[in-house]
């Protein structure tokens, strides 16, 4: 399979551009601005390790290796500056912290390829340890080992701290970190955050990954865990009786525009975070090795957590992978949002819904599939195990002749399906088991099971099939004139505004079905004798059709 992204860079800039307005966590700003504020702010220090004698660290008289970084204890402002071309070999360990406005970067200075971190199978080939204020960018890691073992590529870690601010991961290649099948605290991957201990209630707060590039690593390529995790909500099995450290969330996490592939196990793991963004991000080829159940980009024990834009294909499902799929809104989360994502040719399916798990307060609640678009996903395109209160509304699925992927599995009565299309020209169908089923065209050669009072017609999308690699190669899922789909939804409150393309979406007049808004109809035209339209809020039955209405 090729992994070239076409139309990629232009899609992602117009994305940014359509999401300008969004709510960012406060603290993060224009990387090139601070970057200019923190050289008046401290002293720099240089590093060349291709040099036969170790200096000063001026410039003039570089130090030669990363002993002489890892003794020195750096302050607000400095600068730790590698010359590209160049490869350390060891453990990164800098020590001290920065200060509001003034974080102690790391960076390159000269010309040539990116500088080279080798950890050469250390436990972490670069380290920060109950430190804050950092920036850490446009390095090249890596951390292979004889034999496999519990390492990784970067990994920040608190413990008994309070809370740690102001962490920035831009513009690195992490790869080539053979680790071990572990995950969670101290797991083994390309990234890793950790809050450890059980005196301070700790967390992180005003977090970036930017641009980073991570591949070949097992387990994890970004992923993140926390001693302090456990609430009654959940009640997750690792919180005993007596223990003490209570769920403590981590604020202003975001992780965007990175490329994770030939990952071990999961992709990209959202965990512990309270309104983290997850956006812009590329997985492919992850779960590839045997590491139990994974995902591409997913999200547990979090609230509120938003994943838009985002791509995943090839994420496999070998024999012991329970999983497989795309996106998961997992065990113990509120809130979760997917929206204008691109699933395609995923082994284990789109999306699950997880509980996963028989505790009391267990399952999803409140999460919502939008405005995404899925072609050719296998296995189970969607899984429901164990959600309340779970939506699943215009997107757009679409499973070849041949496919033999369930389109829905063991769903639930907490489970709403509106204004969805799905062409399924495989053999699959819907264990539906009490799901509300509502405006969905339900079309395509196979009539395995379909829920009662659908739409059966053809679509009549543009181009369905015609999907590649990158989130603007989906036009083909675009409706054409003519289609059942148009002005044939419901209304649903809160739909987040616009479709997959960026068109406006109604919020009183009758939208369109499927991911693509393609008719414009006025909603003040609407708010007299269409406004009696029913929506999904004011509580829809099974087996209903095209518009609903209130008696």
């Amino acid at each position: 399979m090729s992994h070239q992204h076409s139309g990629g860079s232009s899609w992602r800039r117009r994305l940014i551009g359509l999401t300008a307005a969004l709510a960012i966590p406060t603290g993060i700003t224009t990387l090139a601005v601070t970057a200019q504020a923190h050289a008046a702010a401290g002293s720099a220090y240089y590093v060349d390790c291709s040099q036969s004698d170790n200096g000063d660290g001026s410039q003039s008289s570089p130090w030669n290796s990363l002993d002489s970084v890892n003794a020195a204890t750096f302050g607000p402002g400095d600068q730790i500056l590698f010359a590209r071309g160049t490869t350390c070999h060891g453990a990164l360990t800098p020590q001290g912290s920065g200060a509001s406005g003034a974080p102690i970067v790391i960076d390159t200075y000269g010309t040539g390829p990116k500088p080279v971190i080798a950890g050469d199978g250390a436990t972490d080939a670069v380290l920060l340890n109950n430190q804050q204020y950092w920036e850490i960018r446009n390095l090249e890691i890596t951390n292979h080992g004889a034999t496999a073992a519990n390492r990784r590529g970067v990994h920040i870690v608190l413990q008994d701290f309070g809370t740690g601010n102001h962490y920035r991961l831009t513009n690195l290649t992490v790869h080539d970190v053979n680790g071990a099948d572990t995950k969670d605290l101290g797991g083994s991957g390309g990234v890793q955050f950790d809050v450890q201990g059980n005196s301070v209630k700790t967390k992180f707060n005003d977090v970036v990954l930017d641009g980073n590039d991570i591949y070949t690593v097992d387990r994890s390529g970004i992923n993140m865990s926390s001693d302090w995790m456990c609430r009654a909500s959940t009640g997750y099995e690792g919180c005993n009786p007596g223990r003490t450290n209570t769920y403590y969330p981590w604020t202003g996490f975001v992780v965007q525009n990175n490329t994770v592939h030939d990952i071990g196990g999961d992709g990209i793991v959202m965990q512990y975070t309270q309104n983290g963004l997850a956006q812009n991000n590329v997985a492919y080829d992850t779960s590839a090795r045997p590491n139990g159940d994974n995902a591409a980009i997913w999200v547990w024990n979090a609230d509120n957590v938003m994943f838009q834009y985002n791509e995943a294909y090839a994420t496999q499902k070998l024999p012991d992978n329970g999983d497989g799929m795309a996106w998961d809104a997992d065990y113990g989360t509120d809130g979760t949002v997917y929206q204008y994502n691109y699933s395609h040719d995923n082994v284990g399916g789109m999306a699950m819904f997880c509980g996963c798990g028989d505790q009391a307060g267990a399952a999803t609640t409140n999460a919502t599939f939008r405005y995404n678009v899925s072609q050719n996903d296998g296995s189970q395109v969607l899984r429901d195990y164990g959600e309340n209160n779970g939506m699943f509304y215009n997107n757009t699925i679409y499973e070849p002749a041949g496919s033999t992927a369930e389109i829905l599995t063991t769903g639930g009565p907490t489970l709403t399906l509106a204004n969805n299309i799905i062409v399924n020209n495989g053999s699959g169908g819907y264990d539906y088991n009490g799901t509300t089923f509502t405006n969905n065209i339900l079309s395509g050669s196979s009539t395995s099971n379909i829920p009662p009072g659908q739409i059966t017609a053809d679509p009549q999308l543009a181009s369905p099939g015609s999907g590649g690699t990158g989130l603007g190669t989906v036009s083909g899922y675009q409706l054409t004139a003519g289609s059942p789909a148009i002005g044939a939804g419901t209304v649903i409150p809160n739909n987040g505004g616009h479709d997959y393309w960026g068109n406006t979406v109604p919020a009183v007049c009758a939208p369109d079905i499927g991911a693509n808004q393609y008719s414009t109809p006025d909603d003040s035209s609407c708010s007299g004798s269409n406004a009696h339209l029913r929506t999904v809020a004011s509580g829809l039955t099974n087996g209903t059709s095209r518009k609903r209405h209130l008696p």
